[in-house]
């Protein structure tokens, strides 16, 4: 394994217990499995800053899109909060309503009952002088 030659000291006596717990064979596919290690540099940690503030920036969008579904959410309450005000002006209209065709409705049925009455009344006795 060349990798062996350019390994850490750590590392190496990693591989050197793996061999002798494990044998040759398991080590070395333990060895080349694991990730070498690699010093950060000034490049990296720019990178990674540069996509925090990328990040920051998509956060930034996504909270003012929130914001601005929240405002349309409260017109929405505010246009429902109207919309169940007229429903219960319709009812009590409805009700009202309702009461006065009842009422109505009996005066006709008594209006009717009357009239009939009187032609009754006046056909007998009208027939009473013939």
């Amino acid at each position: 394994m060349q990798e062996r030659e350019h390994m850490t000291a750590a590392r190496e006596a990693l591989y050197t217990r793996l061999r002798e717990v494990l044998g040759y064979s398991e080590a070395e596919t333990l060895i080349e499995i694991m990730p070498q290690t690699s010093d950060i540099t000034r490049t990296d940690i720019d990178d990674l800053s540069a996509n925090i503030e990328i990040v920051k920036l998509r956060v930034g969008h996504l909270e003012d899109r929130m914001d601005r579904l929240e405002d349309r959410m409260d017109r929405l309450e505010d246009r429902m909060d109207r919309l169940e005000t007229l429903m219960e002006r319709f009812d009590d209209r409805l009700h009202d309503f309702h009461g006065e065709l009842r009422q109505q409705t009996r005066t006709f049925v008594l209006a009717s009952t009357s009239s009939a009455a009187i032609v009754a009344m006046v056909s007998f006795a009208a027939a009473s002088l013939i």
